[in-house]
């Protein structure tokens, strides 16, 4: 199985905003998928119980995403990226 991160969010989330764009910046690999007009999208926020946008699933693990964001801001971006890659190089 390829590890990848996959973004589930909605349009008009600003937290999903500040997540992808850092993900970009920092050339993490990376998928989106709109809740709002994917199917697999809403089925998968509802097999992990997800409750708010973004969801962040990293090699079928959930990452919270108020754990990394706040005030529309990455809390602390070096760790940040390590959390990530760390998750994503994991098996």
């Amino acid at each position: 199985m390829e590890n990848k991160i996959l973004i589930l969010r909605t349009r008009r989330c600003r937290k999903s905003d500040v997540v992808t764009r850092f993900l970009s910046e920092h050339n993490i690999p990376h998928d989106i998928k709109y809740v709002e007009e994917d199917r697999e999208a809403q089925e998968l926020f509802k097999k992990f119980g997800l409750k708010a946008s973004p969801g962040i699933i990293i090699n079928g693990q959930t990452v919270n995403p108020y754990n990394l964001v706040e005030r529309c801001k990455v809390k602390a971006p070096a760790e940040t990226k390590e959390k990530f890659l760390r998750l994503l190089n994991e098996e």
